[in-house]
Order: C-alpha cells, then structure tokens, then sequence
C-alpha cells in the first residue's frame, strides 16, 4: 500500500509533515496541500513511498522485525 508525505516549507524554512496512508490517502494529501495556497510563502512538495526498509533479527525463535522505515521518494507525476 502507497503512503503520502506533505513536506510544508514557508519562506524557505521547514514547517512540518503530514503523512498519510489507506485507501483514500492520495485524495487526503491533496486535501492537505490546497490548505497551503501559494499564498503565505507556502511550498509544498509531495512524496510517495512504496516500498521500506527493515531490520531483522533472526533468533531460535524465528525472524523479528526490529524496525522498518518507509522509503520516500518526490512523486512526479501530475495530479
């Protein structure tokens, strides 16, 4: 499943994210990002992850996820 992340800056410093995934979580972050108009000095970027990295812990027990990190990428397409 496809996560979204707003990367919001104004005027050039970064104010924050918003991350969202599930099945409407494109239409969400473009809800997201019409809230920051170019008015303000807002600029946004939007990211996409589809894939993440993992550390794994193999043990008598079997394996364990230690700790898994989405793997953001700019989206580069139109919406």
């Amino acid at each position: 499943m496809k996560s979204y992340r707003l990367v919001v800056h104004q005027n050039g410093r970064l104010i924050g994210h918003f991350e969202t995934s599930g099945r409407n979580a494109l239409e969400d972050v473009c809800v997201a990002r019409a809230i920051f108009g170019v008015t303000g000095g807002y600029q946004c970027e939007l990211q996409v992850s589809d894939c993440e990295r993992r550390m794994l812990e193999s043990g008598p027990e079997g394996m364990k996820i230690l700790m898994s990190e989405r793997c953001f990428r700019p989206m580069t397409s139109a919406l």
